[in-house]
Protein backbone atom coordinates (compact mmCIF):
# COMPACT_ATOMS: atom_id res chain seq x y z
CA UNK A 1 0.00 0.00 0.00
CA UNK A 2 2.91 2.50 0.68
CA UNK A 3 3.93 1.98 -3.08
CA UNK A 4 0.83 2.42 -4.12
CA UNK A 5 0.52 5.53 -2.31
CA UNK A 6 4.21 7.05 -3.13
CA UNK A 7 3.46 6.54 -6.92
CA UNK A 8 -0.25 7.97 -6.52
CA UNK A 9 1.81 11.08 -5.37
CA UNK A 10 3.88 11.27 -8.95
CA UNK A 11 0.50 10.62 -11.11
CA UNK A 12 -1.08 13.52 -9.48
CA UNK A 13 1.87 16.17 -9.37
CA UNK A 14 2.06 15.19 -13.07
CA UNK A 15 -1.42 15.90 -13.51
CA UNK A 16 -1.55 12.41 -15.43
CA UNK A 17 -5.24 9.69 -15.44
CA UNK A 18 -4.85 7.53 -12.97
CA UNK A 19 -6.10 3.77 -13.16
CA UNK A 20 -9.46 5.35 -11.42
CA UNK A 21 -10.08 7.73 -13.84
CA UNK A 22 -11.10 5.35 -16.36
CA UNK A 23 -15.16 6.29 -15.78
CA UNK A 24 -14.07 9.75 -16.51
CA UNK A 25 -12.07 8.73 -19.40
CA UNK A 26 -14.91 6.17 -21.21
CA UNK A 27 -17.18 8.95 -20.79
CA UNK A 28 -14.69 11.93 -22.50
CA UNK A 29 -14.07 9.44 -25.57
CA UNK A 30 -17.68 9.69 -26.13
CA UNK A 31 -17.33 13.17 -26.72
CA UNK A 32 -17.54 14.82 -30.10
CA UNK A 33 -17.59 17.84 -28.84
CA UNK A 34 -20.87 19.09 -30.21
CA UNK A 35 -22.39 18.60 -26.82
CA UNK A 36 -24.21 20.95 -24.89
CA UNK A 37 -22.38 20.75 -21.32
CA UNK A 38 -23.95 21.84 -17.89
CA UNK A 39 -23.62 21.69 -14.06
CA UNK A 40 -26.19 20.15 -12.44
CA UNK A 41 -24.08 19.54 -9.65
CA UNK A 42 -21.00 20.23 -7.72
CA UNK A 43 -17.64 19.55 -9.72
CA UNK A 44 -19.94 17.48 -12.32
CA UNK A 45 -20.69 18.01 -15.92
CA UNK A 46 -23.52 16.73 -17.91
CA UNK A 47 -23.09 16.75 -21.94
CA UNK A 48 -26.20 15.88 -23.66
CA UNK A 49 -25.66 13.54 -27.00
CA UNK A 50 -27.39 11.41 -29.22
CA UNK A 51 -26.66 7.65 -29.42
CA UNK A 52 -27.88 5.07 -32.05
CA UNK A 53 -31.22 7.31 -31.58
CA UNK A 54 -31.08 7.89 -28.34
CA UNK A 55 -30.98 11.10 -26.31
CA UNK A 56 -28.07 10.46 -24.08
CA UNK A 57 -26.57 12.45 -20.85
CA UNK A 58 -23.07 11.86 -20.22
CA UNK A 59 -21.86 12.54 -16.67
CA UNK A 60 -18.57 12.78 -15.32
CA UNK A 61 -16.93 14.54 -12.50
CA UNK A 62 -14.99 17.88 -13.81
CA UNK A 63 -11.43 17.61 -14.73
CA UNK A 64 -8.48 17.56 -15.27
CA UNK A 65 -8.19 17.86 -11.88
CA UNK A 66 -8.38 15.36 -8.30
CA UNK A 67 -12.16 15.38 -8.51
CA UNK A 68 -15.07 12.63 -8.37
CA UNK A 69 -18.23 14.87 -8.63
CA UNK A 70 -21.39 14.83 -7.16
CA UNK A 71 -23.15 11.79 -9.57
CA UNK A 72 -26.04 11.16 -7.37
CA UNK A 73 -27.43 14.30 -7.37
CA UNK A 74 -26.78 14.84 -11.15
CA UNK A 75 -28.27 11.69 -11.86
CA UNK A 76 -31.53 13.06 -9.70
CA UNK A 77 -31.62 16.27 -11.46
CA UNK A 78 -31.98 14.62 -14.97
CA UNK A 79 -34.43 12.13 -13.63
CA UNK A 80 -36.59 14.59 -12.98
CA UNK A 81 -35.90 17.45 -15.24
CA UNK A 82 -36.46 14.61 -18.38
CA UNK A 83 -39.85 12.09 -17.15
CA UNK A 84 -38.38 9.50 -20.19
CA UNK A 85 -35.18 8.14 -18.51
CA UNK A 86 -35.33 4.49 -19.43
CA UNK A 87 -32.03 3.38 -18.11
CA UNK A 88 -28.62 4.43 -16.44
CA UNK A 89 -25.20 2.72 -17.40
CA UNK A 90 -22.41 3.20 -15.10
CA UNK A 91 -18.60 2.74 -15.37
CA UNK A 92 -16.24 2.67 -12.70
CA UNK A 93 -12.92 0.73 -12.15
CA UNK A 94 -13.48 -2.23 -9.32
CA UNK A 95 -10.80 -4.16 -7.72
CA UNK A 96 -9.67 -7.33 -9.67
CA UNK A 97 -9.23 -10.19 -7.68
CA UNK A 98 -6.12 -12.65 -7.97
CA UNK A 99 -5.36 -13.85 -10.75
CA UNK A 100 -7.62 -11.24 -13.00
CA UNK A 101 -6.26 -9.43 -15.32
CA UNK A 102 -6.04 -5.73 -15.07
CA UNK A 103 -8.16 -4.07 -17.57
CA UNK A 104 -10.41 -6.64 -18.07
CA UNK A 105 -13.98 -5.40 -18.67
CA UNK A 106 -17.20 -6.79 -16.72
CA UNK A 107 -20.71 -6.01 -16.81
CA UNK A 108 -23.79 -6.63 -14.46
CA UNK A 109 -26.97 -4.74 -12.60
CA UNK A 110 -26.98 -2.08 -10.11
CA UNK A 111 -24.70 1.08 -9.07
CA UNK A 112 -21.06 0.84 -9.75
CA UNK A 113 -19.64 3.23 -7.58
CA UNK A 114 -17.11 2.61 -4.31
CA UNK A 115 -16.95 5.36 -1.22
CA UNK A 116 -18.63 5.64 1.92
CA UNK A 117 -21.90 4.88 0.16
CA UNK A 118 -23.68 8.59 0.10
CA UNK A 119 -23.71 9.05 -4.00
CA UNK A 120 -24.73 4.95 -3.98
CA UNK A 121 -27.79 5.65 -1.66
CA UNK A 122 -28.75 8.72 -3.82
CA UNK A 123 -28.91 6.65 -7.23
CA UNK A 124 -30.31 3.44 -6.15
CA UNK A 125 -33.17 6.16 -3.94
CA UNK A 126 -34.21 8.12 -7.08
CA UNK A 127 -33.43 5.00 -9.92
CA UNK A 128 -35.93 3.17 -7.36
CA UNK A 129 -38.59 5.87 -7.11
CA UNK A 130 -39.13 5.78 -11.12
CA UNK A 131 -38.40 2.24 -11.22
CA UNK A 132 -35.25 2.75 -13.77
CA UNK A 133 -33.03 -0.16 -14.05
CA UNK A 134 -28.76 0.85 -13.66
CA UNK A 135 -26.40 -1.32 -15.82
CA UNK A 136 -22.46 -1.43 -14.53
CA UNK A 137 -19.65 -1.72 -16.26
CA UNK A 138 -16.67 -2.32 -14.47
CA UNK A 139 -12.96 -1.89 -15.61
CA UNK A 140 -10.42 -4.53 -13.18
CA UNK A 141 -7.31 -3.46 -11.82
CA UNK A 142 -5.66 -3.47 -8.52
CA UNK A 143 -5.30 -1.04 -5.94
CA UNK A 144 -1.77 0.31 -6.94
CA UNK A 145 -3.39 0.85 -10.81
CA UNK A 146 -5.98 2.26 -9.36
CA UNK A 147 -3.80 5.43 -8.02
CA UNK A 148 -1.02 5.39 -10.07
CA UNK A 149 -0.45 6.79 -13.46
CA UNK A 150 -2.99 4.42 -15.91
CA UNK A 151 -1.49 1.84 -17.29
CA UNK A 152 -1.84 0.81 -21.03
CA UNK A 153 -3.84 -2.59 -20.25
CA UNK A 154 -6.55 -0.35 -18.49
CA UNK A 155 -6.67 2.62 -21.55
CA UNK A 156 -7.63 -0.34 -23.54
CA UNK A 157 -10.36 -1.34 -22.00
CA UNK A 158 -12.34 1.85 -23.24
CA UNK A 159 -13.24 0.01 -26.49
CA UNK A 160 -14.43 -2.95 -25.15
CA UNK A 161 -16.63 -0.70 -22.87
CA UNK A 162 -18.07 1.20 -25.71
CA UNK A 163 -18.65 -2.12 -27.14
CA UNK A 164 -20.81 -2.65 -24.07
CA UNK A 165 -22.61 0.68 -23.64
CA UNK A 166 -24.07 0.11 -27.49
CA UNK A 167 -25.00 -3.35 -26.70
CA UNK A 168 -27.08 -2.49 -23.43
CA UNK A 169 -28.37 0.30 -24.96
CA UNK A 170 -29.80 -1.25 -28.13
CA UNK A 171 -31.08 -4.33 -25.63
CA UNK A 172 -32.71 -2.49 -23.27
CA UNK A 173 -34.45 1.12 -24.79
CA UNK A 174 -35.71 1.75 -28.63
CA UNK A 175 -34.83 5.35 -30.37
CA UNK A 176 -36.36 8.00 -28.69
CA UNK A 177 -35.75 6.49 -25.26
CA UNK A 178 -33.25 8.90 -23.25
CA UNK A 179 -30.41 6.81 -20.97
CA UNK A 180 -28.03 8.82 -18.53
CA UNK A 181 -24.51 7.12 -19.11
CA UNK A 182 -22.17 7.82 -15.71
CA UNK A 183 -18.21 7.62 -15.55
CA UNK A 184 -17.34 7.57 -11.89
CA UNK A 185 -13.82 8.06 -11.02
CA UNK A 186 -11.44 10.84 -10.65
CA UNK A 187 -10.91 12.99 -13.27
CA UNK A 188 -7.20 13.66 -12.56
CA UNK A 189 -5.73 14.18 -16.18
CA UNK A 190 -8.97 13.93 -17.83
CA UNK A 191 -10.64 16.91 -19.45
Amino acid sequence: EAKAYLSAVFAFKLGAPIGDSIGPLVIHKLLTGNECKRQLAKDTDVYETYIEGRKVYLVKASGPGGNVGKPGEAIKKIIEEDGSIKGVIMIDAALKLEGEQSGSVADGIGAAIGGIGVEKFKIEEVVTKYNIPVYAIIIKQSLLEAISVMRKEIANAIEEVHKRIKKIILENTVEEDSIIIVGVGNTIGVP
